[in-house]
């Protein structure tokens, strides 16, 4: 046998192997391990479910969609704010999903706005305010301070004899808004603010409806939009 020879040697070696191999797939388990449950803490928050008013009689955010000649009505889509359960947003957390206006966003960090609210900062890069209202919280973006709302219901509702468009779209109109009455000018109008702006769209617009779920008032405010 050679001088210094170890005939263990190659099986010491083996083992050291093995041993630094075990150890680099436990490290790979536990990191496995810990994504896994900060994925299982992420939560997902959502808008309370609307409890849902008689329309009859009500003012609501709504798109006035296409005049159907048949039906003698317009498609309208009703919309509802987002309301959010206090304590949901007040645990909101990085990596937490939040559903508002209608997608979900995916919270990078929670901090306080500007007016003291707090707020939610996205990965898309959207900031998201929470504001007070009764006992729950209502959304808005900081970048149009547009309400946060989700579509509730898509009605056909046909227009009242008296019907009437109020157009304050104009900020800088001295003069009080612009009122066209009957159905054919309000026609003639819609199409006008289709090819101009964003039509009738719910974040400008609110119908007025009578007992009848008739269309007595559509009425627009300005939108960063238009």
């Amino acid at each position: 046998m050679k001088k210094g020879w170890d005939d263990e040697a190659p099986y010491k070696k083996a083992e050291e192997e093995m041993k630094m191999s075990k150890k680099w797939i436990s490290f790979v388990l536990a990191m496995l391990m810990m994504f896994t449950v900060s994925l299982a803490m992420a939560k997902t928050v959502e808008p309370e479910d609307p409890e849902t008013e008689r329309l009859a009689g009500k003012t609501v955010s709504a798109t006035v969609g296409e005049y159907d000649d048949i039906w003698r009505a317009f498609r309208v889509s009703v919309y509802e704010k987002d309301r959010f359960d206090e304590d949901d947003i007040e645990a909101l957390a990085a990596g937490d999903i939040l559903l508002a206006n209608g997608r979900p966003y995916t919270v990078k960090e929670m901090t306080k706005a500007p007016y003291g609210e707090l707020m939610a900062v996205t990965e898309d890069g959207s900031e998201i305010v929470f504001e007070k209202e009764d006992d729950e919280y209502i959304a808005r973006f900081t970048d149009d301070d547009r309400l946060c709302m989700h579509a509730i219901a898509v009605l056909l509702l046909p227009p009242a004899a008296g019907i009437v468009y109020e157009d304050n779209t104009d900020p800088d109109l001295d003069a009080q808004m612009k009122v066209v009455e009957g159905l054919e000018a309000i026609l003639k109008a819609k199409a006008e603010k289709e090819e101009t702006s964003i039509g009738f769209d719910f974040y400008a617009t609110t119908v007025t409806l009578n007992e009848k779920l008739e269309i007595v008032r559509i009425h627009q405010n300005f939108d960063v939009a238009q």
